[in-house]
This record gives C-alpha cells, sequence and structure tokens, in this order.
C-alpha cells in the first residue's frame, strides 16, 4: 500500500512537471527607437494617414502628407499627437469622427519619432 501511494504521488509530481509550460508568451515589441520616416513612419502615414480622401497628394485637407516634406509640415504645426490620441479640443484621426483609433504601437512609434525631431 506504502508503494502505491509513493508510486501515485511520484507519477503526479512528474505529470505537473512535465505539464508546466515553462515557456512565457511571446511579447509584442514596439520599436520605438532611432526611429526615421524613411526606414518607420512613411508606412504608417501611408496606411492611416495619406489614404484616399484624407491627406494624400492634392487634397483639400489642412495637410498634404504623402512625402517627408509634406508631413515635416504637418509635423511641425505641432497637432498631430493630439490628433491620433482623440485628445480634446483636437480633430480626431483617422476622421471622421468615431473612426478607431490607429494602433497602438503606430502612436508610440509616431509619438517617439515627433519627440526625436522627426528624422529623416
Amino acid at each position: 500500500m506504502k508503494i502505491n501511494a509513493l508510486l501515485f504521488l511520484a507519477m503526479m509530481s512528474i505529470f505537473f512537471v512535465a505539464c508546466d509550460d515553462d515557456t512565457d508568451p511571446p511579447v509584442d515589441t514596439c520599436e520605438t527607437a532611432d526611429l526615421t520616416y524613411t526606414s518607420d513612419i512613411a508606412s504608417i502615414i501611408d496606411g492611416s494617414c495619406a489614404t484616399a480622401g484624407c491627406h494624400e497628394m492634392g487634397s483639400s485637407t489642412t495637410f498634404e502628407m504623402h512625402d517627408y516634406a509634406t508631413t515635416k509640415v504637418a509635423v511641425d504645426f505641432g497637432r498631430i499627437l493630439g490628433a491620433i490620441n482623440h485628445e480634446t479640443g483636437f480633430v480626431p484621426m483617422p476622421f471622421p469622427v468615431g473612426s478607431d483609433m490607429i494602433a497602438e504601437c503606430d502612436i508610440d512609434q509616431l509619438t517617439a519619432w515627433i519627440n526625436d525631431g522627426a528624422p529623416e
């Protein structure tokens, strides 16, 4: 009887150790260091801002954002971060009002890039 109990405990210990998941879930990383317009930011702008009817070339919006020069003008105006974060007193972007915000990582990257001087 003692042997059966010991064998049972040993098997249960092995079971719990074997079933323990030692791997951590993958961590989504959002790179925010040393970003440039050309390498990192252009794809965000092109996919979220310089789209049909928005900040594309020839648009009637306040700012075109179809290349570095036009995007830098909008950055220097100083309202992009408030707009993409849907802060009070800013027109929330993407427009129209009620649209979903852009991805959190995109916001983090745009913020870091702008705070770093918006390098080309």
